[in-house]
């Protein structure tokens, strides 16, 4: 049997996604991705070499490699912060193989197996909501919906909010009746996920197609959206205990008080304020990427929240915190470059049909009021992995 390099690659990119809610085997796609990778540009080296891709791919992962290789000098846990700037060249490579192999004709079928598999993902919860197991006999996370990610994180509301604008795209060319409620399961589990920050992706998904893709009729499909929230959100109030006390949770925060606030934002206030004191005393390069947990307790107060229950903050809860917390300035203007010359690309070579699902999703993730997962872990780090080489992969303006 012959080898297809761009129908093996375009598969293993795609597998990395259905293999995420089964811990490190995800990685195992991305691994035989920068074999091909490696192959490819030792075959391929000097089409890449003026390929405008394969630059702007260089230079975003040059800004994050460095970001870390140097906090890593004088890290509070440096073995850590080293393997993760060692561990990122997987990212690198396997990106380079999807440059040099996928053909712009298979992106539109990724697409659909992409959002087919984030419907599938929402029945599976909804049938582990009622049933108890979804349908492969895994239970939920406690007090969260987490359908095929099982009981140990909290994640499929996070990874179904980040694909639901590809999802969305993918729906478009369906039947109103099948849009409608493919959507709707959508929301209901992000929502019954019971991550704050999931919802607010989600919403700021629905307002970026509304604002970007409709153009006829455009406030009677508002109206007709508010509606649908307004009925699914009664709905959830009265079958889930869970999310009413998510949103009275939530509405702590009007309390005006310190103590409310806290509350309301899951005891947060002291890791963000340690993240703050991270970076005030380490302001050049942190204290080191992937360090939070060892180093919080030298920066946390004595009234600190997660110590007086003898834990300790696991990251910081927020991207632009974790960046100053532990890469300093230099990270922080690292990765303003990437993100300035990511966006100076996308505008160049925007495709139409293909990038705006990428960059929104992209976008949601980076939301200046999300608190999601560290962008140094292994699992995040991968999503966002998936959707910006996936943007730039798509990228092509004059295809």
């Amino acid at each position: 049997m012959n080898f297809n390099p761009s129908k093996t690659t375009l598969g293993l990119y795609i597998s990395v996604l259905f293999l995420l809610p089964f811990s490190r085997l995800a990685e195992l796609p991305i691994l035989m991705l920068c074999l091909i990778g490696i192959y490819g540009v030792i075959k391929h080296r000097r089409l890449l070499l003026e390929s405008s891709r394969f630059k702007i791919l260089t230079l975003v992962f040059a800004c994050y490699f460095l970001m870390v290789l140097i906090s890593a000098v004088d890290s509070y846990w440096q073995e850590k912060s080293l393997m993760v700037a060692l561990a990122s060249l997987r990212f690198y490579l396997a990106g380079l193989a999807l440059l040099i192999y996928v053909k712009h004709r298979d992106i539109s079928w990724m697409m659909r197996v992409v959002g087919v598999l984030a419907i599938v993902w929402s029945v599976d919860a909804i049938f582990q909501y009622f049933v108890g197991i979804d349908f492969i006999g895994r239970a939920s996370y406690p007090g969260r919906l987490n359908g095929v990610f099982g009981e140990h994180h909290a994640k499929l509301g996070p990874v179904l909010a980040l694909l639901l604008p590809l999802t969305m795209i993918v729906l478009k060319q369906t039947h109103p009746a099948v849009r409608w409620f493919a959507l709707f399961t959508l929301a209901m589990v992000i929502l019954l996920s019971g991550t704050r920050s999931a919802w607010l992706m989600m919403f700021f998904s629905f307002f970026a197609y509304w604002f970007h893709h409709v153009k006829q009729r455009r406030f009677l499909l508002l109206f007709k959206g508010l509606v649908v929230s307004v009925v699914m959100l009664v709905t959830l109030w009265f079958i889930s205990s869970e999310f009413q006390d998510r949103i009275d949770r939530s509405f702590q925060a009007l309390q005006g008080t310190q103590k409310g606030v806290d509350f309301a934002l899951a005891n947060r206030l002291s890791i963000w304020e340690t993240s703050w004191q991270m970076f005030v005393q380490n302001p050049i390069n942190g204290i080191g990427a992937h360090a939070f947990r060892k180093a919080y307790p030298q920066f946390a107060e004595n009234d600190d929240f997660w110590q007086a229950k003898g834990d300790v903050g696991m990251h910081a809860h927020h991207w632009f915190l974790e960046i100053l917390a532990e890469t300093g300035l230099i990270g922080l203007l690292l990765m303003s470059l990437a993100i300035y010359k990511l966006m100076v690309f996308v505008k160049q070579h925007f495709h139409q049909e293909y990038s705006w699902p990428f960059w929104v999703a992209l976008l949601s993730a980076f939301l200046p009021f999300t608190s999601t997962y560290s962008v140094f872990a292994s699992f995040w780090s991968l999503c966002l992995w998936f959707v910006g080489t996936g943007l730039i992969l798509v990228s092509r303006k004059h295809d």
